[in-house]
């Protein structure tokens, strides 16, 4: 009718169909090779080359505003959800047990962790397993007078990103717990935030809180409680050594408060890849141990030993730290006056808080009838140390004049 063969009209619908065919099965072919990408991805088969993970973006580390509080039951930190007698419900799991030693106070201001320890307890308190570690804080160890790292044994340890992933496997599908647990968050926080890494929510229980509920203790230091329920405090204070304690601890604290609740479940950790070997100390014991200040220091009351917020806890807990010898040696005040300004603490609290420290060691002292001129001139050699040089001036020595007139009373 228009001029073209009906041959030519055949043919050309043949090819037509032959095209669309084709088009057909090559599209069904590349549907069946995604499938069998993404069931690859699910279950990779030996042989096959690892995923590349997704890139982590560190973020800036940020704090609140004020002094950190301590850890109360129901509160909410950035990585965990703090347990107690509050409301929520009870969680069947075992518990990791974190300890760090840091460069001093404030993560915001540069300070970092320069050793970290995991104790993970069963629930019949039974440890199945410890992970400890020395880490390049990347900067100054800061006071080794308080955590007795030097700066020659973190050269070649491992960084916090190295070990990041062994830390996650431990923590993941436990209750975590820590003493001044606050505090230890804080630092975990800023440094899962430097590399990138974001947790999920998970409950968590602080020793402390859980001491100041249970235990009748003249404070709430590791070593305080540890006698009070019969513990061996033989071994030099590490990170390790006190997550251990705490672990050893964590029975008869729960014994006595019941079963803790929750408001919030466990979640999963992220996986990260990666294993480095960890690096721990040379196992010398912590300088300046023992000694009368020492022994009159581990009686301290809770009035000074618990201080109104953590960073302040923690700057006592140095300052008692740095007198166990009697004496601030060497730059050891410096240290203080740096973890002080770390925390945020000015010059008139850290004054507040030294008289305060040593009226409790006046009291501590003058409990025992007898004032030797020895100990006089240690308490003397504390104060300078401190900053108030005067502060014992009108002590004296007991003379055997005194001691003649006590018996005759």
């Amino acid at each position: 009718m228009f001029g073209v063969p009906i041959e030519v009209l055949v043919g050309g619908s043949a090819v037509a169909g032959l095209v669309l065919l084709l088009g057909l099965f090559l599209a069904v072919r590349a549907s069946g090779r995604r499938a069998a990408r993404r069931r690859q991805g699910a279950a990779p088969v030996r042989g096959a080359a690892p995923a590349i993970p997704t890139p982590r973006r560190p973020v800036d580390v940020v704090e609140p505003d004020g002094p950190v509080p301590f850890a109360e039951p129901g509160m909410r930190g950035r990585l965990f959800q703090y347990g107690g007698d509050g409301p929520g419900f009870p969680v069947d799991a075992p518990f990791a047990v974190v300890s760090i030693e840091t460069t001093g106070l404030s993560p915001a201001k540069g300070d970092r962790i320069v050793e970290i320890a995991v104790v993970r307890v069963e629930a019949d308190g039974g440890i199945a397993d410890e992970y400890v570690s020395l880490l390049n804080p990347g900067r100054d160890v800061g006071p080794v007078f308080v955590h007795g790292i030097s700066n020659s044994q973190v050269l070649d340890a491992p960084t916090f990103d190295d070990v990041a992933g062994d830390l996650l496997d431990r923590l993941d599908g436990a209750v975590v717990v820590a003493h001044n647990a606050a505090f230890v968050e804080r630092f975990l926080a800023a440094e899962f935030a430097r590399i990138g890494v974001a947790l999920p929510l998970n409950p968590a229980l602080c020793s402390l809180s859980l001491a100041r509920r249970t235990l009748r203790a003249p404070n709430q230091r590791l070593d305080t409680l540890a006698r009070v329920v019969g513990l061996s405090v033989a071994e030099a204070p590490t990170a390790l050594t006190d997550a251990r304690l705490v672990a050893a601890l964590l029975p008869t604290l729960l014994a006595a408060h019941g079963e803790p609740r929750f408001l919030t479940g466990l979640r999963p950790m992220p996986e990260l890849g990666g294993e480095v070997a960890p690096k721990t100390r040379s196992g010398e014991p912590r300088p300046g141990t023992g000694g009368w200040i020492a022994s009159m220091i581990a009686g301290l009351p809770r009035a000074v030993v618990d201080a109104p917020y953590a960073d302040a806890q923690r700057y006592v807990d140095a300052v008692a730290s740095a007198l166990t010898d009697g004496r601030i040696l060497g730059g050891e005040g410096q240290l203080l006056a740096r973890l002080a300004a770390s925390a945020g603490i000015g010059a008139e609290q850290v004054l507040v808080l030294h008289r305060r420290f040593l009226g409790h060691l006046r009291a501590s002292a003058l409990e025992n009838p007898i004032l030797t001129t020895a100990e006089l001139r240690q308490l003397k050699t504390a104060a300078g140390g401190l900053g108030l040089p005067d502060f014992f001036d009108d002590l004296r020595p007991t003379s055997p004049q005194d001691l003649m007139a006590a018996r005759l009373r």
